[in-house]
Parts: structure tokens; C-alpha cells; sequence
């Protein structure tokens, strides 16, 4: 495959016309290749601190973020709500203030209906007027009566309903507040407070107006701090500015005139606002946004008290929280991710250090324990590589003793096979393990060189165990063999001995000696449990065995063994000694080799001495398992006589 620069420098030696379409599809491809191969490398992090950086440390840093923004939101909209009903509560408290002045001349008026009698007391009208006049900010009060041409003066003591011809009840219609002019008779800007007196039939039968100063109306609210501190208005319900914080004192006829919602696109967000509701506030653009207005209708005239403060400045609380929180996020997260790198890398110092000794220990090198610090798994992960160590460091010297016990016990088996008159000898023992339990001799008797024995055993198990008792077993059978004795009697001293030892162990050895003696042409054998030997006759190409009553050695020490004897033909014949490891071995699909296969090569490899018969039984044994593992040792004993 080509990279980008071999494909760059190909076609920079290619002569001749290039297809540029072509070739630079290849180049895209192979650019397109890297920065995928680029962004898997990324995301497929090798090292442990690697892992921590994007698996632990990147999703904490993001969480925090998220967890963080949408917590300053929230408080946000919690300290922005706040602002709104604070501001609110103080435009209303202020409005109440104004609604209490006019709303104690409408209550004082109110006792002027006649409540269904017709009549009304000259006196109570005079009563009530006083009292009216005598009200804070009232600076004048007109009444207009139809026989009464001079305004603000009420006839003696004529009940008022003969002045009106008789009428029956009349009550007093809605007041209706006017917009706030000067009033050059005053002096002053005064606002009027009017209502009529009307009969049941609608007609006309009064007109009464409260002349209020408009400077002494409003003069608590423009005194108050949050009016002077902000932009504030008092405007009607056409949108026209009655005062506001720009001009509050000194205003003219023409005052009026100013029209509120022409000079931002806020204040008319705010008139919007207040045809759908009677209080609320409202918002600038921008974040923060730049001004931030709220409203309140008054209840008693047609008017709504607004104010209009810079968004830093109504929103300084949340600015403060949102420094404090961004330094403190900061701050927090730094901390975080600091601890966290610090017990992360403390881990993977730890894991790195374990690393090491474990390949130094690969190679061969046995360093000190390493130090338990902590009692976590990277704590126990260090206690268990220790005892690890010290396990493995036991096993490898007990495999140097075992190499060495192997190779006492290949000493001890024959180094070469037996080669005599009419008589020729070999054998070989496999062991699965380092050590084995089979047990394969050629005896020579110095007495008698004619005679030869042959000894083949196979102890339970295999491994050390059977190794050492195995060598028990040589050991007492050569010290027995040249003291005098039958065959019989010297198998069963061994196994009388044997048993001294094996009483409390329970193993035991199968055990088949056989002697050839020349001098007196015969084979002897003892079999003490073992496999019957297997004896071939290649002229009449037949197969028998040499049987015999005996059980294994080191069971009963009483046991009487029988020796067994047959005269030596002048013949050819094999004989093969085994043990049960040869036609127990399986291949991978659980199948054994069997005794038929074992006999079988014994027919084909006749000819052959024993020497190479052996190799080919353990070369078709070896092809037959394969890969398949040996579970039991073998041992093989091939005798020719002729």
C-alpha cells in the first residue's frame, strides 16, 4: 500500500502525461487513511496514564462544566426573579402611597350619596368639604350645582333635594383623574379629581373636583432612593410621561407631550408589557442585557409606575456570583483533577514498578520483595507478586533438584542394549514428567554370563513419588538377584521389603522379571500383576503371551509368587515387555493406540533387531498422539532369541 509521500514521489518520477483526477484520488484516499489511523491511535490510548487522561480526567473536567453552567443558569434565574419581585414590591409600596392620597378624598365623597332617602344634609356637605380641604396635597375643591352659580358654595340649611325640585335618589358616578397640568391660579402643577352627582334617571344634578397638588402627590416617591438611583417614570395609560427622574420639579403645561416608548426598543417592550398585565418586568438584549425595566399600575388613577435600571447594575449580584463561581469552579476543578492525577500516578508508579520486576524476573533475576504501601488492589496485586516470587523462586530450585533427580534416574536405566549368542536385548523408558515411575532393567550375572535378565515395572503414578520408589525397587531387586535364591523367592523378598515401606502409603508396583539362561536353554519369569509379555513367532506369524498368577509388589508381604519356565525353541521369537503407558496413549480424539496397533508393527518390523523395532513402535506412537499430551510414562523391553 502507499503512503502519501511514496505516492508524491511516484508521481514526481512517472514521465509522460499523468490522469491528475486519478492520482489525486489516491492521495485524498491515503490522507483520508492516516488522519483516521491518526484519530484511532488517539483514541486507543496504550499507556495507563493515557487511559486516565481520557477515560477519567476529560469526562470529570466535562462534567464539572456541564454541572457547572447549568447550575450558574439556574442561579441566575433565581437571583433574576428575586431582582423582578423586589422591584416590584418597591413600585408597589410606592404606588400604594399615592393611591392612599387619592383614595382618602373619594371615601370622604362617598358619604355624600343619599342612600335611597332623596335628601342630603347641607351641613354633612359642608362637613365633608372641610375635611377634604384639609387633606394633605388638596389644594382646592370646586362644586358645580345646578341653582348654584357661584362654584364651591353651598346654599344654608335647605335640605338639597328641594333645592334639586324634588329629586329622589342620586348617586355619586365614577371619579375620573385628569392628566397633570399647571394651574397658573396656584402656581403649580395640580391634578383633578372629579365625579358627578347623577339621579337614577342619568340626569346631571352635581359636579364635584378636588384640585390636588401634583408635586405633594408624588413628592414621597421622588424622594425615595431607588427612584433617584434609576430611570423612573409615572405614565398614563396613553404612554405619556406625567414625570420622571429627568425632569421632577419645574414642569410645564406642555410636559405631557413626552411620550414614553420613543426613545428604546426596551421601553416599548415594556408598553407591550403592560397591556397584558399589571405588573412584571421585562429585559434588554444582550447577556446580560443592557437595561432591565419593571412596572406596576397604580389602583386608584389610570397610571403605572416604571423603572429602568442598567443591567450591571440590577444584575451586580449575579455578575459577583458569576466571578466568585468561575474562580471557585476553577479553583475546584484544578484541585480535583490535581488529586486525581496524583493517586492516578501514584497507582501507575506503583504498576510501573511491579512491571519492572516482573521482567527482571522473566529474565532470571530475583530481585528484593517490593514494598506493601498501601491496602488497596494495587496493594494486594504487590502482596500477591511477592508471594508469587517467592513461589516461583521455590519451584525453580525444586526443578534444579528434579533435573537433577532426572538425571540420577537416567543413569540408573540401561545406557545399552544386550548383545549375546542366540540372544539380543533393548529397550527405552519415556517418561511424561521430569521423573517417572517405569521401571526397566538388563541384569548380567557374573556367575553365569549365559544368563541375562530382564526386568520391566511400573510403579502407581508418576513424578517424584514413583521415581523414588521405583529406585527402591532397583535398588532391593540388585542387592537380592546375587544372593541364592529361586526366581520366585528373590521376587518375594523384594516384595517383602518393599512392603515395609509401602504399608502406609498405599503404592505398590507391578512388576515382570524374566531370565533367559543359554546354559540351560530356558526362559524363567515371574509375573508379580503386570501385563503378560507379548511373544511373536515370525514363521508361524502368531501371537501368545506369558502369563503367570502373581499381584503387584508391596501389597502382601506373605505373597508367594511362581516362577514359570519354558524351554527356548530353535526358532526365532520376540518377546515384548511393556507397560501399560505403550497401548494406553490417545490422540487428540480420545482414541488409544491399542495392543492390535502395537502387534501389528511387531508383524511388519519383524526383521528387525530389537534396537530398531523399538525406534519404530515409538515413532508410530509419537505420530499417532501428535500434539496430544502424554499421560502416563512408557516403557518398552524387546528381546530376540534364535
Amino acid at each position: 500500500m502507499y503512503t502519501v509521500g511514496d505516492q508524491v514521489n511516484t508521481l514526481a518520477e512517472k514521465p509522460g502525461p499523468i490522469n491528475a483526477m486519478k492520482y489525486g484520488r489516491v492521495i485524498a484516499t491515503n490522507s483520508k487513511n492516516n488522519k483516521i489511523i491518526m484519530l484511532k491511535t488517539l483514541l486507543q490510548p496504550r499507556s495507563l496514564q493515557q487511559r486516565t487522561v481520557f477515560f477519567i480526567l476529560i469526562p470529570t473536567f466535562l462534567l464539572l462544566v456541564v454541572i457547572s453552567v447549568v447550575g450558574y443558569i439556574f442561579i441566575r434565574s433565581i437571583l433574576l426573579n428575586q431582582w423582578g419581585e423586589t422591584a416590584i414590591a418597591k413600585l408597589q409600596r410606592t404606588a400604594h402611597q399615592i393611591d392612599m392620597r387619592l383614595r382618602s378624598p373619594k371615601d370622604f365623597l362617598s358619604l355624600l350619596e343619599d342612600g335611597g332617602s332623596g335628601e342630603v344634609d347641607a351641613q354633612l356637605v359642608r362637613y365633608v368639604l372641610k375635611k377634604i380641604e384639609r387633606l394633605d396635597g388638596v389644594a382646592a375643591v370646586e362644586i358645580k350645582w345646578p341653582e348654584n352659580n357661584s362654584p364651591g358654595r353651598i346654599p344654608g340649611n335647605k335640605k338639597m333635594s328641594a333645592m334639586m325640585g324634588g329629586m329622589h335618589q342620586f348617586k355619586r358616578d365614577r371619579f375620573e383623574v385628569s392628566l397633570p397640568k399647571y394651574n397658573s391660579r396656584l402656581d403649580s402643577r395640580t391634578v383633578s379629581l372629579a365625579s358627578e352627582f347623577k339621579t337614577s334617571g342619568k340626569s346631571g344634578v352635581g359636579r364635584v373636583e378636588i384640585i390636588i397638588s401634583f408635586e405633594e402627590l408624588i413628592g414621597q416617591v421622588i424622594k425615595a432612593p431607588w427612584w433617584k438611583s434609576n430611570k423612573a417614570y409615572l405614565i398614563d395609560d396613553m404612554g405619556n410621561v406625567l414625570v420622571n427622574t429627568v425632569a421632577a420639579n419645574e414642569q410645564k403645561e406642555d410636559h405631557h407631550s413626552l411620550v414614553f416608548g420613543s426613545d428604546s426598543v426596551l421601553e416599548q417592550d415594556t408598553l407591550a408589557a403592560m397591556k397584558n398585565s399589571t405588573s412584571g418586568m421585562v429585559f434588554g438584549r444582550g447577556s446580560p442585557p443592557a437595561e432591565v425595566s419593571g412596572f406596576y399600575r397604580l389602583q386608584e388613577a389610570p397610571w403605572t409606575m416604571v423603572v429602568i435600571a442598567p443591567g450591571d447594575k440590577v444584575l451586580q449580584p449575579i455578575i459577583r456570583f458569576k466571578l466568585f463561581y468561575i474562580i471557585s469552579f476553577a479553583i475546584s476543578t484544578l484541585l480535583i483533577l490535581f488529586f486525581i492525577k496524583g493517586a492516578t500516578s501514584r497507582t501507575t508508579s506503583r504498576i510501573r514498578e511491579i512491571t519492572a520486576a516482573a521482567e527482571h524476573l522473566a529474565a532470571g533475576e530475583f530481585g528484593p520483595p517490593l514494598p506493601q504501601t498501601t491496602r488497596d488492589e494495587v496493594g494486594e496485586l504487590t502482596r500477591c507478586f511477592n508471594r508469587m516470587t517467592r513461589q516461583l523462586r521455590q519451584r525453580l530450585l525444586l526443578k534444579e533438584a528434579i533435573n537433577v533427580a532426572r538425571e540420577v534416574q537416567q543413569n540408573l536405566l540401561p545406557h545399552s542394549g544386550y548383545q549375546a549368542e542366540g540372544v539380543s536385548i533393548d529397550g527405552t523408558s519415556i517418561y511424561c514428567d521430569e521423573t517417572g515411575g517405569d521401571y526397566f532393567d538388563i541384569l548380567r550375572f557374573h556367575e553365569n554370563e549365559q544368563k541375562v535378565g530382564v526386568v520391566v515395572g511400573d510403579v502407581v503414578g508418576h513424578g517424584i513419588g514413583a521415581a523414588l520408589l521405583m529406585t527402591t525397587v532397583r535398588a532391593l531387586l540388585r542387592c537380592r538377584i546375587h544372593q541364592p535364591g529361586s526366581l520366585e523367592e528373590i521376587v518375594g523378598d523384594v516384595n517383602t521389603l518393599l512392603c515395609r515401606d509401602t504399608n502406609r502409603t498405599g503404592s505398590f508396583v507391578t512388576l515382570f522379571y524374566l531370565e533367559i539362561d543359554r546354559r540351560r536353554n530356558m526362559i524363567s519369569w515371574v509375573r508379580g500383576g503386570h501385563e503378560p509379555a507379548i511373544v511373536y513367532s515370525p514363521q508361524t506369524k502368531t501371537f501368545s503371551e506369558f502369563k503367570g498368577n502373581g499381584i503387584a509388589l508391596g501389597v502382601a508381604p506373605d505373597w508367594q509368587y511362581e516362577c514359570n519356565e519354558v524351554a527356548i525353541c530353535g526358532e526365532e521369537q520376540l518377546i515384548l515387555i511393556g507397560s501399560d503407558g505403550v497401548w494406553e496413549v490417545e490422540n487428540g480424539a480420545g482414541e488409544q493406540f491399542g495392543k492390535d496397533r502395537l502387534k501389528k508393527i511387531i508383524r511388519e518390523n519383524s526383521h528387525l533387531d530389537p534396537a530398531g523395532l523399538v525406534q519404530v513402535i515409538i515413532a508410530v506412537i509419537d505420530e499417532f498422539k501428535g500434539e496430544h499430551p502424554q499421560h502416563d510414562d512408557i516403557t518398552l523391553a524387546l528381546i530376540k532369541t534364535w
